[in-house]
């Protein structure tokens, strides 16, 4: 994305009300977790066996769901959660 696009999409984002900006906000979190969750899903396929994969997305969908109830994302659900590279 070059300068311009940038200030082009910023200031889309300046002319949103409120309730349309948290929506986006919502739509683009979602999308950094779906890019999220098909890296490790990849990581997955190379380093364990099928079996052992299909468990731990299904233990991680069963995290995310049951235990923190969180059946969509949102930026509420994931308020004070940051990312951190290995080895920090």
């Amino acid at each position: 994305m070059n300068e311009h696009q940038r200030r082009k999409v910023f200031q889309w984002v300046k002319s949103l009300s409120n309730a349309k900006f948290w929506n986006w906000m919502n739509y683009v979190h979602s999308r950094a977790y779906a890019k999220a969750q098909q890296h490790y899903e990849e990581a997955m396929s190379i380093v364990l066996q099928p079996k052992q994969a299909a468990a731990v997305s299904a233990k991680a969908k069963e995290i995310r769901e049951s235990w923190d109830g969180m059946a969509e994302i949102t930026m509420d659900e994931t308020e004070g959660a940051e990312f951190k590279a290995a080895g920090v």
